[in-house]
């Protein structure tokens, strides 16, 4: 698409410049509308206004260009500016008609007296009701609301509108106003971000959103507890934190109920202190299952069956153990369990046996910074306790130092050779058919990848990933690898680059 660009702005310089305009070709005017488009897609909303100056055609092209956006963020600090915004999107979407819109973005921050906010909020509003009759298909508001009022009430057109298939809604923690029951809408994927709800929220997503197939729910709050029960529901995303509740509700209790039968993907970054909180899942087809952050007070996950990869990336306390055994001890089977050090840990602290999960589970990845002295004795005490793991991934996830942060730990990985590792006389060593190993920093990872070369009878692969620093550390293997049945597989990964900080 870029030639065709090119070809335009030439033109457009050529005219400029006093060039006889009859002896050129207007290439821009002619191509297909799809092609135009797309070429117009690179340009803000204020240059498109300046192409339709060019030609009829391209007019033609700016009226019927299917992609808007209304950004006021350059003139956030000046009413007068934005005033003069205002009243352009006004003539423009006179001017488009009913062109049919296809996404429509409306990024609006509400500064100065109330009668300009009330003015400017009628015309925001305005404009939406324009995209449900030219059939929209995405809508994202981002909204910056002054004080004059703390409620975005959407038009119930906009849930009539058959074609709108995406809301986006950011309020920055302002209040949104849950449509009517009786508000029934086609809408298949709804993300709130930021935004204060109350309790009727999730009756409406349960009774009217029935074509709904993903749902985000980032940082909301306001109500004590979310209840939906959805027939079509296939993905949800929920992200909390303690901060927002705490602030919201100090002394009260948060409860998440989610009921969906087609639900594949559940993604959960919990950050809540867990008293007084819950979380209730059923979802008897879930593909796959993400949890961060920490555990609620009381967890209740229906029985899973079918999932394919579940990752558990939590933080629990000494306390813990076993509302995590009860999250685990809900995963039936999975084809492949992913942890991180956190949770590795606390599996093998408390010396109990481990979820009967781990008796017939196949494929397994431990995430870690390193293999750190403190990692291992829960490594060696996890693989024990597996019957048969045939593939095993150690998986290096470097740290990334929070901004100011002048000094990071320093973590010791090198305490333990292949003679400890021998001395622990893993059973499952002989199961193991595939090994990935992710070098860091010590001696550990590389001890671990050489104990297993010697020892596994029915290992076929092995792959060994290093920095590019790490080159000569490699070489110990090769005084192995000569009489190691397996593949092995040298991958050198990039070295990533450091984080720049402005002062």
């Amino acid at each position: 698409m870029e030639p065709y660009k090119n070809k335009f702005l030439a033109t457009s310089t050529s005219q400029a410049e006093g060039v006889c305009p009859e002896s050129l070709i207007d290439r821009f005017s002619n191509l297909p509308e799809g092609v135009a488009h797309h070429i117009l897609s690179f340009l803000a909303q204020i240059d498109l206004a300046r192409v339709s100056c060019v030609s009829k055609s391209c007019r033609k092209f700016y009226l019927s260009f299917p992609s808007l956006n209304f950004d006021a963020m350059p003139y956030a600090n000046d009413m007068w500016e934005r005033l003069k915004l205002l009243n352009y999107f006004d003539r423009f979407l006179i001017q488009r008609g009913d062109n049919k819109i296809q996404h429509f973005r409306i990024f609006w921050i509400f500064l100065g007296p109330a009668s300009s906010f009330s003015n400017e909020y009628f015309r925001v509003i305005s404009w939406i009701h324009v995209a449900a009759r030219c059939n929209v298909e995405v809508l994202d508001l981002e909204l910056y609301m002054c004080e004059a009022t703390t409620t975005l009430v959407l038009p119930s057109c906009l849930f009539l509108c058959r074609s709108l298939r995406l809301l986006t809604v950011d309020l920055k923690f302002k209040l949104f106003q849950t449509p009517s029951l009786t508000s029934s809408t086609t809408l298949q994927c709804l993300k709130l971000k930021n935004v204060t709800i109350d309790e009727g929220l999730g009756q409406w997503i349960s009774c009217s959103c029935k074509c709904i197939k993903e749902l985000w729910l980032e940082l909301v709050h306001g109500a004590k507890q979310i209840t939906i029960s959805s027939s079509s529901l296939e993905t949800l995303r929920f992200v909390s934190c303690y901060a927002y509740y705490s602030f919201q509700n100090p002394n009260g209790n948060f409860h998440l109920n989610i009921s969906g039968e087609k639900l594949e993907d559940i993604y959960i970054d919990w950050k809540v202190i867990p008293t007084g909180h819950s979380i209730n899942i059923f979802a008897p087809n879930l593909k796959h299952l993400k949890w961060i952050g920490t555990l609620a007070s009381r967890q209740c996950l229906e029985k899973l069956m079918c999932l394919e990869k579940a990752e558990i990336f939590l933080h629990p306390r000494s306390e813990d153990f076993s509302k995590l055994f009860s999250v685990l001890s809900s995963i039936h089977s999975v084809k492949l369990l992913v942890l991180n050090e956190e949770t590795t840990k606390a599996l093998t602290k408390e010396r109990r046996s481990l979820p009967r999960i781990f008796d017939n589970l196949g494929h397994i990845c431990i995430q870690s910074t390193c293999l750190n002295d403190g990692l291992v004795p829960a490594l060696a005490s996890l693989l024990r306790g597996m019957r048969h793991l045939n593939t095993l991934h150690m998986k290096y996830e470097p740290i990334i130092p929070l901004l100011f942060t002048k000094h990071v730990e320093v973590i010791t990985a090198s305490r333990f050779d292949r003679e400890y590792w021998k001395s622990q006389n893993l059973a499952i060593i002989d199961q193991l058919e595939e090994v990935t190993v992710e070098l860091s920093s010590g001696s550990n990872e590389l001890e671990f990848a050489r104990y297993i070369l010697e020892g596994a009878k029915n290992l076929k692969k092995m792959v060994i990933v290093y920095l590019p620093h790490q080159s000569t550390r490699i070489e110990a293997v090769n005084e192995i690898e000569m009489n190691s049945p397996a593949t092995i597989v040298f991958k050198k990964r990039p070295r990533r680059p450091k984080p720049s900080y402005s002062p």
